[in-house]
């Protein structure tokens, strides 16, 4: 069996991660695998949530479930350019109705995502998203991939050969991982052109786009100047193969780092998230460049809302209710998918650095909005 590498706290892992993290590190040709705080659990697929692992000649395409190509971007704003305070009641419900107009297939379920958060000297637009169908197509030509390499050993594999792999493939792959990323950019600069209009930000309003939620900024500039607002946007993934001249690098709900790279850390709705970078390039290559994606729930799903109702006091939720107002429905409740994100749900970040010593901290956002854009 393979050696685990933990950056995390192996007794915490619930037993049945931890079965199929053990299992996966027996199987042929993994030569690493490691294993990040957010560790959890996946019922889909047969390798844990919070994992990265190394091949060399073969490929195990299906690790990634349906949402491949799921990452978090960033677009940075400093604070010498916002005027003033979003205002929730006056704005919440037009950002929420412009976010859906921003791409053809929104953000997605679960913990995905489309905020404002801010720290002392900037303000970020903060979207977690992936390829959407796209994404289903491609896992559709992974699983008939591994279906024609089972017939060509005579066995039921669930991994194919390097070679087996067609130049067409990884072109197809490559630009599904440029899709979501895509994707990303115009979210964040999208939603960036919504706070110039709404008057949060000092810019040109004259040279504002009227038809900017049908316009498709792909191309837009990691960093410059976007009607008089300077930005920076940063991109990372966390749910792919990445294919290199020597390796496959295959990840699972962990962050792909690179040196001097700032990667997003979702901590949980009402907590924001941590911004961090490689503190040693060795320890990150032992790491696999990777780290975690998230806090690493406390709850799943389902306990979270059980959790809601029964575990915590009234005055609790009444505190909730109050911190996010915009988001109750017209009963006075929130929608389950916006619950399962608040921290109750989710670990304590501290064991992110304590378990993970090749990331440094560069900056810990507080949350200001949040839009999701289905209901759980």
């Amino acid at each position: 069996m393979t050696s685990i590498a933990f950056y995390c706290d192996a007794n915490s892992i619930e037993q049945n991660a931890m079965t199929q993290l053990q299992q996966y590190a027996q199987r042929p040709f993994v030569n690493a695998i490691s294993a990040f705080t957010d560790i959890h659990y996946c019922a889909e697929k047969a390798l844990p949530v919070g994992v990265a692992f190394q091949t060399t000649g073969h490929v195990y395409p299906l690790i990634t479930g349906k949402d491949i190509g799921c990452g978090v971007m960033y677009l940075k704003i400093n604070k010498a350019h916002w005027l003033k305070p979003f205002d929730k009641k006056a704005h919440f419900q037009a950002l929420y109705f412009a976010h859906q107009q921003m791409t053809d297939d929104g953000l997605g379920g679960g913990n995905h995502f489309l905020s404002i958060e801010e720290d002392s000297e900037a303000v970020y637009i903060i979207c977690h998203t992936g390829t959407r169908d796209r994404g289903i197509a491609l896992y559709q030509e992974c699983l008939q991939l591994t279906r024609d390499y089972s017939r060509a050993c005579g066995q039921e594999v669930d991994y194919v050969h390097r070679d087996f792999l067609q130049a067409g493939f990884l072109r197809y792959y490559d630009q599904t991982l440029g899709f979501g990323y895509e994707r990303r950019k115009n979210f964040c600069i999208k939603t960036l052109i919504f706070l110039q209009q709404a008057n949060y930000l000092v810019c040109e309003k004259s040279g504002i786009d009227k038809n900017y939620l049908r316009t498709n900024f792909k191309d837009a500039a990691h960093q410059g100047m976007l009607n008089g607002t300077p930005y920076v946007l940063e991109d990372s993934i966390h749910n792919h193969l990445r294919f290199t001249e020597k390796d496959v690098l295959h990840r699972k709900g962990s962050t792909e780092l690179e040196a001097g790279k700032t990667v997003v850390i979702p901590l949980s709705m009402s907590r924001g998230s941590l911004l961090v970078q490689t503190a040693s390039q060795p320890a990150a290559e032992a790491a696999l460049y990777s780290c975690s994606h998230g806090a690493g729930r406390r709850l799943s799903r389902f306990d979270a809302m059980k959790y809601w109702k029964t575990v915590l006091k009234e005055k609790e939720r009444k505190a909730y209710k109050a911190q996010f107002a915009e988001l109750l429905n017209r009963s006075g409740d929130f929608p389950h998918g916006y619950i399962q994100e608040f921290d109750f749900a989710y670990k304590d970040d501290a064991d992110i650095f304590k378990h993970q010593p090749h990331l440094k901290k560069v900056t810990q956002t507080k949350p200001v909005v949040t839009v999701k854009y289905t209901e759980i």
